[in-house]
């Protein structure tokens, strides 16, 4: 008998269509994330595809089920949409859909780069179809030991700048920008960087570096979403919505 994956039970729970919670609540959680949806697709008006990162400043702000579900929105109007595991240290996309990390994309980064390597990785060989019609997923692969080397390598850019030729939208998950510097290099090349907040936790010391961080790189910040949001508390940024119960 397999041996069921540690922890992907506990993840695709977090997906919107299987979260348990009061209807009327889900209903504001999926409207929420269409609004984010939207605000994306005019923030971001280029033609062909759009390249979209998904960080935050620190870690257990909620970022990879926010990546997850976005993309999944995104996908539900009719893009088509590869969602990309790109935090390399700490990957948990392939839970959410129940696919093996590996291979993934550091194994086809890393054979590509060897011209000498036997073993070939094919680009649709890693790239993962959901039950959902537009959406695809590509998982972290093999933990390297030097993932921000390999981040902002120029096979990342090129692996990007081949994929984007059969997608509307790739949507990067990265690890929080105050912890490593991974993130850094791909959100520099990318159209625009989403930043995940979490309420009553992340505080503005944290949130300025991480804004020093962007700035630093001349980043397209195109907005925040607050995870735990009250209905009361003012909101961090262009964005903010209420999860007053729906909780990660």
């Amino acid at each position: 008998m397999a041996k069921k994956k540690k922890g992907s039970s506990a993840s695709t729970r977090f997906l919107l269509k299987n979260a348990i919670m009061d209807p009327s609540l889900k209903f504001r959680v999926e409207e929420a994330y269409k609004s984010i949806r939207t605000n994306i697709m005019l923030s971001v008006m280029k033609k062909g595809c759009k390249i979209i990162v998904v960080s935050s400043s620190m870690a257990n702000e909620g970022k990879t089920t926010t990546t997850t579900n976005l993309a999944i929105s995104i996908s539900q109007a009719d893009q088509r949409v590869l969602l990309i595991d790109g935090d390399l240290r700490k990957p948990k996309v392939h839970h959410y859909f129940s696919i093996p990390n590996a291979p993934g994309l550091t194994n086809y980064l890393g054979a590509a780069a060897n011209s000498r390597s036997a073993q070939k990785v094919d680009l649709f060989s890693i790239i993962h179809p959901t039950e959902y019609k537009n959406l695809s997923v590509i998982a972290s692969g093999s933990i390297p030991p030097n993932p921000a080397e390999v981040l902002g390598s120029e096979m990342m850019s090129e692996f990007i700048k081949e994929v984007s030729q059969h997608f509307d939208y790739i949507i990067i998950d990265t690890p929080p920008i105050n912890v490593v510097s991974d993130a850094l290099p791909v959100i520099r090349e990318s159209d625009g960087v989403v930043m995940v907040v979490r309420s009553n936790s992340s505080t503005h010391p944290e949130l300025q570096k991480a804004l020093d961080s962007l700035k630093f790189i001349d980043a397209k910040i195109l907005g925040f979403v607050v995870n735990y949001e009250s209905e009361n508390r003012s909101k961090y940024g262009c964005y903010k919505y209420n999860y007053s119960d729906y909780t990660y």
